[in-house]
């Protein structure tokens, strides 16, 4: 049987419209998926907070904590992890950090320009280091917002001709709505699964891309809540 975890949605902690108890309840009442992560943007907060009200409640759905770090060569998914890993230090530095957490990190929206995304040459870099504990465990090839639109068909001729990791899909949700949109099938139901999937390069992907309307629509959302990014930005 296939489990589905969507393990990048994004919370009001950071930029995203819903709250982390409010995703919970949606996902948990709303759709069917088995594993999820909160992965704000430079905080782990959001993930803390939102797996430990999904035990509270005793919730079927596991939450991951998780974040996505703003590394000096693009984003990056740290999953399983419990500390908040520093944001703009090096690319290398911040894949030992996660794993020395024992986590995992997954490349998210890759070679996108209209978000901050890691490119080919950060690939070429990562898979030619020596260092057992320097390596990308996944790369995310669908992501069903415009910056995934665009470069997804490039990654994943990539991936298969020279990269060859395990692939992952996932939202980039930021409000309930897009949550599950695309997602990781993976074997299994738990979030443990979830990662042993990942490690031993079984998961794959599905899901769909945002309409125009839909684009428009979370971005309209976000300026509303936010007044235009000026709390974050």
């Amino acid at each position: 049987m296939k489990g589905r975890a969507d393990y990048h949605i994004h919370s009001s902690v950071s930029d995203g419209v819903n709250s982390p108890e409010e995703i919970v309840d949606y996902v948990e009442k709303n759709t069917g998926l088995d594993v999820i992560a909160i992965a704000d943007h430079d905080s782990i907060k959001g993930g803390i907070t939102a797996r430990d009200y999904a035990l509270a409640k005793g919730y079927r759905v596991q939450v991951i904590p998780g974040e996505e770090i703003s590394t000096l060569r693009g984003h990056l998914v740290g999953l399983f992890i419990t500390k908040r890993i520093k944001r703009y230090t090096g690319l290398i530095n911040t894949i030992k950090a996660i794993h020395g957490e024992g986590g995992i990190c997954i490349v998210p929206h890759p070679l996108s320009w209209l978000t901050t995304s890691i490119g080919e040459s950060s690939f070429r870099r990562v898979m030619a280091h020596r260092d057992p504990d320097v390596y990308f465990d996944a790369v995310e090839l669908i992501n069903p917002a415009v910056a995934g639109k665009i470069t997804d068909a490039k990654a994943k001729k990539l991936n298969d001709q020279l990269w060859k990791l395990p692939v992952t899909g996932a939202s980039d949700a930021h409000d309930l709505e897009g949550i599950g949109t695309a997602y990781t099938l993976f074997k299994g139901k738990t979030a443990e699964e979830f990662k042993e999937s990942i490690v031993k390069g079984t998961t794959d992907f599905g899901g769909r891309y945002w309409t125009f309307r839909e684009n428009l629509g979370i971005f309209m959302k976000k300026a509303k809540k936010f007044k235009f990014f000026s709390k974050y930005y």
